[in-house]
């Protein structure tokens, strides 16, 4: 090893530093939106390629010095980190291999866990540094594997919520242990008293490494300013969908409280329809939001886009790491949603057109609700979503209108796909509508389709 590959590596660990906190930041200020935005995947692409590189260069040094142990480990770390990424890479362009996260996710906290202990108790002579990033190492580790296990199965909105921010703090204290590293080989830099003293391969990978960081370096930059310049335009789109949620909580007269037996609650507006007679009967539309009381079809029915429609409006808040079933890891307010929906006394509800409708995670909702309750809803309409197929046959009699856009990188098509397959395979007759050319955001398209609302509110439960 000499001064050029050290240099190289604290350059390499630098970069993958500010990779990580630049995209806690990034993911902060824009939340979960942030995995929709086109840079972000080639953005997430560049800096794990980095990252793994660094961490190549790394084996070396392991290897240079003949800490065995720790080379073997961290051979098993880099390979597991590289399957993890790629999971989450294929993951991000189609969400093909959703189901094998988790796994993925799993056996890399498992190597890193393996690899940190090698590190602390492995003969690395006076390594100082490198055995505290061990043990620093090792505690993020397990501090964020017991977070991950937690907010996967927990079922609780504040204990989720929490359990995130540890997660999200895991990753800014992993980028601290990097100038861990980074301190370690500035010391051995130091050390060396001739520059070319156990020169070891080839000295034309010297260039072509230092090329591959500088070409790393402009790459970040460029991307991450991209993204940046992408993502400060959401704060603007969240601000509008925030004031679009609270012109319908003013329709609303406020929102409301119910609380269950258990004295869990769940939040609510009920928007009735204009010009209310209450000697008529009017339908129920629940409109699942994808987070807060942001909820497309809600803002339609309501009148906000210049339309009016004759129906009771449901619209339940959906609080920060929470949502209606269908998705794992992420607590479910539904049985919450049937009680509250179920004992309202307003006069006027036809409790026969019962209807019930979402976006994302309200689209997951939505197929949620008809199959766990489909004595409840006459009708569907969900919207870039999933359901689980194995229980298409509760609702083979049940009108289902699906939409989803083909190139959805956030919610796979095959969502909607396999759940209109399996009600068809089973002897329903859904309708389904899919956008060749469209992503995730196809609400614009849907409340285009010509008799949509006429052709829920014809639909009646027997």
């Amino acid at each position: 090893m000499n001064k050029i590959l050290y240099t190289l590596l604290i350059v390499f660990l630098g970069i993958t530093t500010a990779f990580g906190i630049w995209n806690v930041i990034l993911t902060d200020q824009t939340g979960a939106e942030i995995y929709k935005l086109n840079s972000y995947t080639a953005w997430f692409l560049w800096g794990n390629i980095t990252a793994i590189a660094g961490s190549i260069l790394l084996l070396k040094y392991y290897l240079h010095n003949n800490y065995r142990p720790v080379f073997l480990t961290g051979v098993i770390a880099v390979i597991a980190n590289t399957g993890y990424v790629a999971v989450c890479y294929i993951n991000l362009i189609s969400g093909g291999l959703r189901s094998y996260y988790m796994p993925a996710l799993a056996f890399y906290l498992c190597a890193i866990i393996v690899y940190t202990v090698s590190l602390i108790f492995s003969n690395l002579q006076k390594r100082y540094w490198l055995r505290l990033a061990g043990v620093c190492g090792l505690i993020v580790t397990l501090v964020v594997a017991l977070a991950s296990i937690g907010s996967a199965y927990s079922k609780d909105v504040r204990i989720i919520g929490m359990l995130q921010k540890i997660i999200r703090g895991g990753s800014i204290a992993s980028c601290m242990i990097n100038a861990m590293f980074i301190m370690n080989f500035l010391d051995e830099i130091t050390r060396l008293k001739n520059e070319n003293a156990n020169v070891r391969g080839k000295k034309y990978l010297e260039p072509l490494l230092g090329l591959s960081a500088v070409v790393a370096v402009v790459m970040m930059i460029t991307i991450g300013t991209s993204l940046a310049h992408e993502g400060g335009s959401q704060p603007d789109w969240q601000n509008y969908n925030a004031e679009q949620a609270q012109v319908l909580v003013k329709l609303a007269g406020g929102d409301r409280t119910f609380v269950d037996s258990d004295g869990d609650s769940l939040h609510y507006i009920l928007i009735k329809p204009q010009n209310y007679d209450r000697q008529k009967k009017y339908p129920l539309v629940v409109c699942l939001p994808y987070g807060g009381y942001e909820a497309s079809a809600a803002e339609s029915l309501a009148g906000i886009d210049g339309n009016t429609h004759p129906a009771f409006i449901f619209v339940p808040y959906c609080p920060k790491g929470a949502g209606w079933g269908g998705i794992s890891g992420t607590a479910s307010l539904e049985s919450l949603v049937y009680e509250a929906i179920s004992g309202l006394n307003e006069p006027g509800i036809d409790i026969k057109r019962r209807y019930v409708t979402g976006v994302s995670r309200g689209g997951y909702g939505t197929w949620q609700f008809i199959c766990t309750r489909p004595d409840l809803f006459a009708a569907a309409i969900p919207i870039c979503g999933g359901g689980d197929p194995e229980l298409a046959s509760k609702i083979v009699n049940m009108p289902i209108w699906a939409f989803h856009g083909a190139k959805d990188r956030n919610v796979p098509v095959s969502g909607s796909r396999d759940m209109i397959s399996a009600i068809k395979k089973a002897g329903g007759h859904p309708r389904y509508t899919e956008y060749a050319d469209r992503a995730h955001n196809i609400w614009d398209k849907v409340i285009e389709t010509p008799g949509l609302w006429d052709w829920l509110f014809a639909q009646k439960r027997e």
